[in-house]
């Protein structure tokens, strides 16, 4: 016999989980206790539930193991939703335990609001953002659930799951013998989607006759552990590709196949090559409107559009029509049709030279930015930033300025990781995701870059990091607010501030003040004169830090796709290939090799 919450540690160690990310409380008791006196995993103290997910996600992301958080019941349960749903959107493999109240107590399928101490029905709160969520109420089936959430968490697109465990459950001695198992074939579950060979032949032959063919790289290719068969892929095709938001680091800056990044705050170059392509191959990616723009009938508009995606319900619904959809295991689709091109010629060199030319004349940074002066521009930070690494660097971003400007201006060097939270997008992720990755990485140095005002949203993790003496090099954009709102609030209410600057209501701290409480080092940086050597020097120093950097408080986001309000209220969005800063209109039409549209 073994108490259920020893034998839930013990399932997880034997899938090799090394660490949970947890905060204390007492409806998870017995789990806690477990989770403390286990020799193969370690806990991880945050301060906030929803920082323990962040947590949880950031770790899988460099480890590639199951994310777990640990959380008691009721106020606990709902704080982690935000971290949650980060990796639900995300597809990020994550189990959540949350214990609950006495399972004699709960108020099950009745009308009434509470009946347990602290509770609340976690199950149908998360139920449409897990792939799998269970409140534990009978002690024998816990072997079951187990398996079940883990094979979920990574079968097809992955994603979280929550197992709820009462503390009356969770303390009963159960028989390992006799715990029944979860069998998928016996629930009819598929462990990967049969390819249809035939529409695999058809995606050959239209490459075969593609003049101009560009392969977007989604975030799929890293979840489905395909990046080696897809590089090998693309260079022996010598097909160009442009790569999705939560897939920049699949190939480094340098890579020749790399046409750019694609997105409404994407690069100049990567638009341009999918915007003027005959066809366009999409593999593993959910081609979001941030990838593709807003007017969806514009985007690769004379171009083929093949989708290879391994969730169905993203292929029913996608957001642009596509002459192929594919439902597909991402390495076994590149294998595929690899074997079936069997080294045919791909495109020609004419096209990769163009690409190759959109990159060169459209630089991400480009000379203004690079002026030395009294500020700091964020693209020209991560410009520098992406020299001064090494090339096992770890980077991981929040949001606003921090996302926008390292999308387009980092340079990925081999080996490195950039990453943040790309579909739910939440201030405040920064810096506990960075924490996960720390651990991840056995405690080497991370970096983390944030907004003045995301950081807000989980400054308690500064704790964690200090108590840990984890070496995060954290940089904290100094824009005074939240820029990404006041350039909102400036293009559509004529500069009309609500809530986004100290002078609408949204004051922050002083930096320095913040690291002398939490006792960590910190340094500020305001110029960009010899830009990488105060970066160099401030990332030397040992354990945690604070750097903040000095931006103007309006720099604007550029290059991007802009959406303009007509007369009559309607938002009409600008097509991909023409971003703001404008060019010449004659240089456009130039550097178009399809018609473009009339103004």
């Amino acid at each position: 016999m073994i108490q259920l919450s020893d034998y839930v540690m013990n399932f997880l160690a034997q899938k090799k989980v090394e660490h949970i990310f947890m905060v204390s409380g007492g409806g998870g008791m017995f789990l806690i206790d477990s989770l403390g006196r286990s020799k193969d995993i370690k806990y991880v103290c945050n301060h906030h539930e929803q920082a323990s997910v962040m947590s949880a996600e950031g770790y899988q992301r460099v480890d590639g193991k199951l994310g777990v958080a640990l959380v008691t019941t009721g106020p606990a349960a709902t704080n982690a939703i935000t971290g949650v749903v980060c990796a639900w959107n995300d597809s990020i493999p994550l189990l959540v335990l949350s214990g609950q109240a006495n399972s004699n107590f709960l108020i099950g399928d009745t009308k009434l609001r509470q009946r347990g101490t602290h509770e609340v029905n976690i199950k149908k709160i998360v139920e449409s953002v897990t792939k799998y969520a269970v409140t534990v109420t009978d002690e024998n089936t816990i072997r079951y659930h187990l398996e079940k959430a883990y094979f979920l968490a990574h079968h097809g697109r992955p994603g979280p799951v929550w197992l709820d465990i009462p503390v009356n459950i969770q303390s009963k001695n159960i028989d390992v013998d006799s715990q029944v198992s979860f069998s998928p074939e016996a629930e009819n579950i598929l462990r990967k989607p049969l390819i249809d060979l035939e529409n695999v032949k058809i995606i050959a032959e239209l490459l075969k006759k593609s003049k101009r063919p560009i392969i977007i790289a989604g975030h799929g290719i890293k979840l489905g552990k395909a990046e080696k068969v897809f590089l090998d892929f693309i260079e022996n095709y010598q097909i160009p590709i442009v790569t999705t938001k939560n897939a920049f680091d699949l190939v480094y800056h340098e890579h020749k196949m790399l046409a750019g990044r694609i997105g409404t705050y994407g690069q100049r170059s990567g638009n341009f090559a999918v915007q003027n392509s005959d066809l366009v191959l999409s593999i593993g990616a959910r081609l979001p409107f941030t990838t593709v723009g807003y007017q969806t009938e514009l985007f690769a508009r004379d171009a083929k559009k093949i989708i290879v995606d391994i969730d169905p319900e993203q292929l029913k619904y996608s957001t642009i029509k596509a002459d192929i959809k594919l439902e597909a295991d991402c390495v076994e689709f590149v294998e595929k049709l690899d074997f079936v091109l069997n080294n045919s010629i791909i495109g020609n060199s004419e096209w990769l030279e163009k690409c190759a030319h959109w990159r060169k004349k459209y630089p991400a940074v480009i000379p203004e930015m690079e002026k030395e002066g009294d500020l700091v521009n964020s693209y020209y930070f991560f410009k520098i930033l992406s020299n001064v690494l090494e090339k096992d660097d770890i980077v991981v971003t929040d949001q606003g300025a921090s996302f926008y400007a390292s999308t387009v201006a980092y340079e990925i060097k081999p080996g490195q990781k950039l990453f943040t939270n790309g579909g739910f997008s939440p201030m405040g992720y920064g810096l506990p995701a960075a924490i996960g990755a720390c651990f991840a990485n056995n405690n080497n140095r991370v970096i983390s870059v944030n907004g003045d005002g995301g950081l807000e949203l989980n400054i308690q993790e500064l704790q964690t990091i200090v108590h840990y003496n984890l070496p995060i090099k954290l940089f904290v954009f100094n824009n005074q607010g939240y820029l990404s709102i006041k350039h909102t609030q400036n293009a559509y209410f004529d500069g009309f501030f609500v809530g986004c600057d100290a002078s609408s209501g949204v004051s922050l701290p002083d930096f320095k003040k913040i690291a002398t409480a939490y006792g960590m080092s910190s340094v500020q940086i305001s110029n960009q004169t010899n830009l990488a050597e105060q970066i160099s020097e401030a990332i030397k120093k040992p354990g945690p830090m604070i750097i903040e950097i000095m931006m103007d408080p309006m720099q604007p986001f550029m290059p991007r796709v802009t959406t303009e309000k007509k007369a009559d209220g309607r938002l009409v969005s600008k097509p991909l290939e023409d971003m703001w800063p404008f060019l010449d209109r004659e240089e456009f039409k130039k550097e178009m090799i399809i018609k473009p549209v009339e103004e």
